[in-house]
């Protein structure tokens, strides 16, 4: 009765008493929490949506969304205190979605669990991406894009959200915790704050992470980055494109993991095995190269999907090369397993799609990781890391800590259109059959954006003061160049496929049975 009255309300026509007992209550009710800060904003959308909001789904049921705010105090406890009624009244698990960047999701685990809701045995995870890189939506199957106009043709793009959450399955994911310890005397943990950094209480930064844990340059990028994201999501590819190009050029500062990790081991604590290390009066396992970034994927996507390091055919990481059975192991979110990688520059990231440069160290957990004393003529020792896209800078740390948590389960979308594109477009069979021709001038006009808007930094740094007052001009032309030519390369992709015919390699026939698929 409560849902016809409501049905009533917003149509403005009576309902006859029949049509009341005939409209039935909803089969399934679905909690999401979102930012409203997050994706430029664009959160704010879901909390205008009328609640609860009914829709139907593709097998005839009816469902009710119920939306609430993380950032207003009041409508999240109301969100959580509703959620853990209906855990306890349910018996199968509730589908609760979270609307934010990658880093929401644990949010919204943690005051679940604040409430007493067992999340691992009575919650299946969905997410709307509305951060930077979404690296676990991606991997989840919800795209990397943040979602538009869901409130037009009668909330047409938010029905359809519904329909998926409610035809997708769920499937484990692990939940890993880094710990990291600092002097107790002289070490410091920093980490950026409106925009600069402000140094931490305490000498031990601890947080969960679901995709990934790094230490190394690209954090040290990651820290530069924070203090100038915008509110875009577009921009700010841009902007940690350029923070990247500038950190790299102050070639003094550049983390280099063998100056950073005297030992790491593979498991608890400095008894475990040396996977690499430095001791003078032991023979132990060296790491390869002089790599820029150590990492622990829980997720194979990397910067809104641009690295996928961990490749099954890539190089090893240390010499001796460790056992098969440690590194001959598929990437998965939910195997209890992390997959550990070293990345020999920066620039390998955006070129991963290329060339995996990425080195296999080991696969599996926990680990324990030591870290060298300040260099000689220096009176500290810096790092930089990242977990789940929260950049910290550590000053004179001593050791870090990765354990396994817990297993969440999270809705995975088989129907991703992100997914679907990129099968089509970048089709191995494509590329190699067809797309000689098309792929070398792709690579040039792309190659183009990216060398001007890299021209465009380098002018505004090496002018002097004028350059500093014409930066954002050289910086947002680069930019628009960039995404113009960008936009001509994939252009000629996805002309490249439309015209694969029934019978070429392009065609999805084909590329079912391709080899190379």
């Amino acid at each position: 009765r409560e849902y016809a009255l409501l049905q009533q309300r917003r149509s403005g026509r009576p309902r006859s008493p029949s049509c009341a007992r005939a409209m039935s209550a909803p089969s399934e009710e679905i909690y999401l929490f979102v930012n409203p800060k997050s994706g430029g904003n664009k959160g704010q959308d879901f909390l205008k949506v009328p609640q609860p909001f009914l829709s139907y789904v593709e097998d005839g049921r009816l469902v009710a969304l119920h939306i609430f705010s993380l950032i207003d105090p009041a409508q999240r406890a109301a969100g959580f205190a509703k959620l853990k009624a209906a855990t306890d009244a349910a018996r199968r698990r509730i589908r609760t979605i979270v609307g934010g960047g990658d880093g929401t999701v644990m949010w919204v685990d943690s005051e679940a669990a604040k409430v007493g809701i067992d999340t691992p045995k009575r919650l299946a995870y969905g997410i709307v991406p509305l951060g930077t890189g979404n690296d676990f939506s991606r991997v989840a199957g919800w795209g990397g894009k943040n979602p538009k106009k869901i409130l037009d043709n009668d909330f047409h793009a938010l029905r359809n959200l519904l329909k998926l959450w409610c035809k997708a399955s769920w499937r484990p994911h692990d939940v890993w915790n880094a710990s990291l310890e600092v002097d107790e005397s002289e070490g410091q943990i920093f980490k950026v704050v409106d925009k600069s950094e402000e140094q931490q209480s305490g000498t031990t930064l601890s947080m969960p992470f679901i995709n990934y844990f790094s230490i190394g340059q690209e954090s040290q990028v990651g820290v530069n980055f924070d203090k100038y994201r915008t509110r875009s999501q577009t921009c700010n590819l841009f902007v940690y494109a350029c923070s990247g190009v500038t950190t790299q050029m102050n070639c003094r500062k550049i983390q280099h993991v063998a100056d950073l990790i005297s030992g790491l081991h593979a498991g608890a604590d400095v008894d475990a095995p040396v996977l690499f290390g430095y001791d003078e009066e032991h023979d132990l396992p060296q790491i390869m190269g002089n790599p820029e970034s150590l990492m622990f994927l829980n997720v194979n996507s990397y910067a809104g999907g641009m690295g996928r390091f961990w490749q099954q055919d890539a190089d090893y990481g240390t010499d001796p090369h460790p056992p098969p059975e440690e590194v001959d192991v598929g990437a998965d979110p939910g195997d209890g397993r992390l997959e550990v990688v070293t990345l020999p520059c920066i620039v390998d990231i955006a070129l991963d799609m290329v060339s995996h440069e990425a080195k296999r160290v080991h696969s599996g957990g926990p680990y324990y990781l030591e870290f060298f004393g300040p260099p000689e003529g220096y009176d500290c020792q810096e790092i930089y890391g990242e977990i789940d896209g929260e950049f910290f800078h550590l000053v004179n740390p001593l050791v870090a800590h990765v354990t396994f948590t817990k297993r969440l389960q999270v809705l995975q979308n088989m129907d991703d259109p992100d997914i679907a594109e990129w099968k089509q477009y970048l089709s191995p069979s494509v590329w190699m059959a067809q797309g000689a021709d098309v792929v070398e001038g792709a690579g040039q006009t792309i190659a183009g954006g990216v060398s001007t808007l890299v021209g465009a930094v380098a002018t505004s740094v090496t002018s002097g003061a004028t350059g500093v007052v014409k930066a954002p001009v050289h910086w947002a032309n680069g930019v628009q160049r960039t995404i113009g030519q960008w936009t001509s390369g994939k252009s000629a992709a996805r002309e490249l496929a439309a015209n694969a015919g029934p019978d070429s390699p392009g065609s999805p026939d084909m590329r079912a049975s391709s080899s190379g698929e």
